[in-house]
């Protein structure tokens, strides 16, 4: 499934009495085009990897590229033009766009290609050996999740409590708190859930965790946050709070790290996978990847600032150093 497939798309157009055809790619994104704080060079990414197994826009291969705005009703709307266009294959790029289409599929099936933070939380699949359905695609989790507790762990290696700020209003925040309290009580840590539904509770929940003792903050993964991070990476520094999270804006101001998804090279290796359904597998069959690293960024000067002693070791590990 990773190696170049001679031909693929040669292939694929040889099936059937619609030889002549393009091929018609579905491509549905939550957010909108150049959003500025997650990254829609994820849709070019995967064309790219298309371009390179013989796919040709406008030749053989024909996309339909919709975006949500941030919005889950135009979402929704998208999911269903989508759908009704009857494509070959859909690619959904984020777990919002994944739920809009689920309900769909169940009278018009159609094969998604997807990430998502939790697929298994998000009931997308049955399994990640064998997804089951019509979903597969890519995922970071448990790894990255477990990574962002390590992290803090040798960051204060004396640490006893930890927050985490929580807001269950996305499909897979509690599959990731669990996974975050798994890990941090088996490094020896009391962990904390703050729930965080709005701005106007950032500094509340901050003041909360200050009170309570908590000496470093995990940041869950929603769109509230990610938006919100510089708010956030200012006011955890200020507070004293070492913060970890997926979110590159709250390490970029004042968050000593973040572990981004590992989109970059995910991308591009969907588009073997939707040649291999296109080929005729079923995307059941096919396994979630959970091989992506992501890029994990260290925030020097805000861990300086912090007090904190960075190992040689944790530097050698980081992609991208922030001084």
């Amino acid at each position: 499934m990773t190696e170049p497939i001679s031909g693929g798309a040669e292939k694929v157009l040889q099936r059937g009495s619609d030889a002549d055809k393009p091929v018609r790619i579905g491509l549905i994104h939550y957010v909108g085009k150049g959003d500025a704080f997650i990254d829609t060079n994820d849709v070019a990414w995967f064309k790219s990897g298309m371009h390179k197994i013989g796919y040709r826009e406008g030749e053989n291969v024909q996309y339909l590229e919709l975006y949500g705005d941030r919005s889950q009703e135009l979402t929704q709307r998208n999911a269903k033009e989508i759908v009704d266009w009857e494509p070959d294959v859909i690619v959904s790029f984020l777990t919002n766009a994944n739920l809009a289409l689920k309900p769909l599929l169940e009278l018009k099936p159609i094969p998604v290609v997807c990430w998502a933070t939790d697929l298994m939380a998000a009931g997308l699949i049955e399994s990640y050996r064998r997804p089951g359905g019509l979903f597969t695609g890519f995922s970071y989790v448990p790894y990255n999740n477990w990574a962002k507790i390590r992290l803090i762990k040798l960051l204060k290696p004396g640490i006893k409590r930890l927050a985490h700020f929580y807001n269950p209003t996305y499909s897979p925040a509690f599959a990731c708190m669990e996974q975050f309290r798994e890990a941090a009580e088996a490094m020896g840590m009391e962990f904390r859930v703050y729930e965080t539904l709005s701005m106007d509770a950032f500094q509340s929940s901050t003041d909360a965790m200050l009170r309570d003792g908590c000496e470093a903050v995990v940041v869950g993964p929603h769109e509230l946050f990610n938006t919100n991070g510089a708010i956030l990476g200012e006011m955890f520094l200020r507070a004293g709070l070492p913060a970890v999270g997926n979110q590159l804006s709250i390490a970029r101001n004042g968050g000593v790290a973040s572990f981004n998804p590992g989109k970059r090279q995910g991308w591009p290796l969907m588009a073997f996978v939707v040649d291999e359904i296109l080929q005729g597998t079923a995307p059941g069959d096919i396994p979630i990847n959970r091989n992506l690293r992501g890029p994990f960024t260290l925030n020097l000067k805000a861990a300086r600032a912090l007090g904190i002693e960075v190992s040689a070791a944790l530097l050698e590990e980081a992609d991208v150093i922030l001084e």
